[in-house]
Parts: C-alpha cells; sequence; structure tokens
C-alpha cells in the first residue's frame, strides 16, 4: 500500500504555532543531560536521594517555565503533568530531565497526535487534591 504523501502546507498546519525547533532541543538536552549527569554522580555516592531530587527539581522548574513562557504551553505546567515529573526525579541511575524534556517537545510539537489526549487520560486518574 503506497503512503500517502502530505504538502509543505499540511504539514505545516498539524504544527503548533510556537513549536520546539531544533537548535532549541539540542540545546536543552546538553543542559539537561548535563544535570541528569550530576545527580547520577551524586546517586553513586550514596547520598543521591537526599540531593539530586532538589537539583533535578530545579531543572524540571526551569523546563515547565520555558515550555510556558517561551512557547506559550499553558499544558506543560498542569499539576498532573509536574506531579508526574517531579516524582519521577526519585528514580535513581536514569536521565528523567532529558526523557521528561523529550516527551513534553514531542506533546508540544505534536498536538493533533493523539498523545496529548492519551497523557491527559493518564493524568486525569491520578486522584487530585
Amino acid at each position: 500500500m503506497p503512503e500517502e504523501k502530505t504538502t509543505l502546507e499540511e504539514r505545516e498546519s498539524n504544527l503548533p504555532e510556537n513549536p520546539v525547533s531544533e537548535a532549541e532541543m539540542i540545546l536543552w538536552s546538553f543542559f539537561l543531560l548535563g544535570l541528569d549527569g550530576i545527580c547520577i554522580v551524586i546517586d553513586l555516592t550514596g547520598v543521591g536521594l537526599a540531593i539530586a531530587p532538589f537539583l533535578q527539581g530545579f531543572g524540571t522548574f526551569l523546563n515547565g517555565m520555558w515550555f510556558q513562557k517561551a512557547k506559550g504551553d499553558e499544558g506543560a505546567v498542569k499539576f498532573q503533568r509536574q506531579l508526574i515529573k517531579y516524582v519521577s526525579n526519585f528514580s535513581p541511575f536514569l536521565p528523567t530531565l532529558f526523557i521528561a524534556f523529550a516527551v513534553e517537545t514531542y506533546i508540544h510539537n505534536h498536538p493533533k497526535s493523539g498523545i496529548a489526549e492519551k497523557a491527559k487520560k493518564i493524568a486525569d486518574a491520578i486522584p487530585k487534591k
């Protein structure tokens, strides 16, 4: 079965108003992977859960504020999505900041892909205060 060819206009109509560019992805990835690397080294010392989640929390806060202020994505700072990102910071030896950024970028750049609705269903399953 041949693939459907889409025009450039059709592809651009699926993008948000202010998509995350490749350069922004690379810069944020280097920054967040650096923070994740520092946290992994701290985890190896044995005091990781005392220090690393706070450092990762700082990166999560910066990431959320950047998506909200620079990209206009109000969904990035909703309670359920923030809770998921902050809880994931307690996972030792994983680059959770980078993974959260990659997922958040995909959700932001592909608003009509359906993943945002699936993530919303998962987030809505979390009990609210």
